[in-house]
């Protein structure tokens, strides 16, 4: 029964501690200068460019999310682009995103459906802004992009 006991308390423990350190992390998010924060107190530098579609096809992973439980109830489309705008520099993570493809998915990584490429006019060959917002000081996604125009949360599209 004592080591039952050390168990629950050491538990307690460590939810308390869990409790503790989210308490911390708001202070992180009163920078008014970090627009882009991705799972913390981190800054990214922001590169404009144009990010070029280059296919938009259906594999087999995009095709499955029809069937995940608690995935979007359709089938999906893998879109892969291009991006173009930086100067490289001394910065690698810049130099391999100019020498990439990308993934374009969901904020929640689903695949998009026909109805989304629809309503935000992605098709093979079109070119759209984008941003490419390279990591600068923090431990969060180290690249991401944003489209202006796509709202890459608009889940209209699910059964849900």
């Amino acid at each position: 029964m004592s080591a039952m006991r050390e168990a629950v308390t050491a538990c307690a423990a460590l939810a308390v501690a869990i409790a503790f350190a989210a308490r911390a992390e708001p202070d992180a998010q009163q920078d008014s200068g970090a627009r882009n924060k991705v799972g913390g107190a981190c800054h990214y530098v922001e590169h404009p460019g144009a990010c070029t579609i280059d296919s938009v096809e259906k594999t087999p992973d995009s095709i499955a999310q029809a069937s995940l439980n608690g995935g979007p109830g359709y089938e999906g489309y893998a879109v892969a682009f291009t991006y173009a705008g930086a100067q490289p520099g001394d910065d690698a993570l810049v130099r391999a995103a100019l020498q990439g493809r990308h993934e374009l998915r969901l904020m929640n990584s689903w695949y998009p459906g026909p109805r989304f490429l629809d309503r935000y006019g992605i098709a093979a060959g079109k070119s759209l802004a984008c941003t490419l917002a390279v990591i600068a000081q923090g431990t969060c996604t180290p690249v991401t992009f944003d489209f202006p125009g796509i709202d890459r949360a608009d889940y209209f599209e699910s059964q849900h």
